[in-house]
């Protein structure tokens, strides 16, 4: 199977100027058991609480990326114990509606509000889900 790195995938200026990003992401052409789900988890740490001022610009990426086609669902917050830490969470249908959401005007708009920003670090994961299970004890 065709692999890439993260970097390639995001290929935009936030993801890949924090910190570089070993990740491997599938290839976006459909394996014999064909397009899967595909989770993506964001942290990043910022050196200050500026973070807190571009509130407005976190939110309209939520809700912008929300409406996308494929995207099941798109959400923001900040760590309980840290607040310099953003954690994005999303959830896509498939890596072929995962890739068009990185050229849209409102991840240029997100990255540039951000781009002033200070980060210690970041971490990006990309999951491809075979399957569903049920939670633990629920019965």
């Amino acid at each position: 199977m065709k692999r890439r790195t993260l970097v390639q995938a995001f290929g935009l200026g936030l993801l890949t100027r924090f910190a570089p990003i070993e990740v491997a992401l599938a290839s976006s052409e459909t394996s014999k058991e064909g397009n899967r789900m595909i989770i993506v988890t964001v942290e990043v740490e910022f050196e200050d609480d500026q973070i807190h001022e571009k509130r407005s610009a976190i939110q309209a990426m939520d809700e912008a990326t929300a409406r996308e086609p494929g995207c099941l669902a798109y959400k923001s917050s900040f760590d309980a114990t840290n607040p310099n830490i953003l954690r994005i969470y999303e959830m896509w249908e498939s890596m072929d509606a995962l890739m068009p959401h990185f050229a849209t005007p409102h991840m240029a708009d997100f990255q540039a509000a951000l781009s002033s920003l200070k980060a210690k670090g970041m971490d990006a994961r990309v999951y491809e889900v075979s399957q569903e299970l049920p939670f633990p004890n629920q019965g």
